[in-house]
């Protein structure tokens, strides 16, 4: 290798796979697309390979070219973190943070505490990917993962935020046409939304103690909650849901939490922030997750409405 590759040469490379062209990433980088195929002829040349395939519509990496997308985007990013985390950042949280969260909590309550975060913290861009399944932190360039569980993995750290509970709650239009249920057992006899392997089910015990599951109604069952709260709003039923998706509604009288057999809400989750030890060295990480648990401690906001 006659010359040394250079960090700029790995962070032309990257922007022109992120921006899909050469011309792009000249444009992002503002210099001239000339200079942009130089940087990644001589890249090509000190690798001996070809990293991407150029038609004059499209690019397409090569196997090799997505090997070092992999590893140079991983790379830049911990040489923009070990930037961060300097004296002259510790006051100053800045750059990228890159954070996943489940779908449901991402669009009911992250969008407003990131709103709130970058009131105090300006120069902190954020990256969500609101996704449902689990990210597996070793294998992605996340700092945090947000994720609601009853036993969240262990290796990773983690900080608890806030207890989930959960309702069954239906309109008052429904109710009135349906009835107050008072216990769990009574909702045999109403139009249940289902959400399944998350909605609990319901077991009545016969005279000789054996226990029966009840036959329940379920004209729909979706593997969403937010399908389940727009249904329950639309007066079809009652929904077992998360209180961070009802606590608003049930606080202007859209929605009226059912109390069944004495009991109005079930705690079985806890909201977590799972990250690496050593990323909460890095000011981004460690000011947005403090600045979640001063914004959900003692209790979350949309429990408010809970006597």
């Amino acid at each position: 290798m006659s010359a040394p590759i250079s960090l700029k040469h790995l962070e032309v490379f990257v922007k022109i796979i992120d921006c899909g062209g050469l011309s792009e990433a000249a444009a992002q980088l503002s210099v001239s697309p000339s200079a942009v195929s130089k940087s990644l002829a001589a890249l090509e040349d000190l690798l001996g390979t070809t990293l991407i395939k150029r038609t004059t519509r499209s690019i397409t990496l090569t196997d090799a070219g997505q090997y070092l997308f992999n590893r140079a985007n991983k790379l830049i990013k911990e040489f923009d973190d070990t930037l961060n985390t300097t004296s002259s950042y510790y006051n100053n949280p800045q750059g990228e943070l890159r954070i996943t969260c489940s779908i449901a909590f991402g669009y009911a309550r992250l969008v407003n505490l990131v709103d709130k975060y970058r009131a105090n913290f300006p120069d902190v861009n954020l990256y969500i990917d609101l996704n449902d399944n689990f990210i597996n932190l070793n294998e992605s360039d996340f700092d945090i993962a947000l994720r609601i569980s009853t036993s969240p993995p262990q290796n990773y750290a983690m900080r608890k935020l806030a207890p989930v509970r959960w309702a069954y709650c239906a309109t008052a239009d429904y109710l009135s046409k349906k009835g107050m249920p008072g216990k769990r057992t009574d909702l045999v006899t109403h139009d249940c939304l289902v959400y399944p392997g998350l909605t609990p089910q319901i077991k009545t015990t016969d005279e000789h103690e054996r226990q029966h599951l009840l036959k329940m109604r379920t004209p729909i069952q979706a593997n969403s909650s937010l399908v389940l709260l727009k249904s329950v709003l639309e007066n079809q039923g009652v929904a077992y849901l998360p209180t961070y998706l009802i606590g608003d509604h049930i606080q202007k009288d859209e929605l009226t939490p059912l109390l069944l057999d004495g009991i109005i809400t079930y705690e079985t989750h806890a909201l977590y922030a799972l990250y690496f030890p050593s990323k909460y060295s890095n000011p981004k990480v460690r000011s947005f997750i403090d600045f979640l648990v001063e914004q959900l401690a003692p209790q979350p906001a949309w429990d408010s409405w809970i006597p």
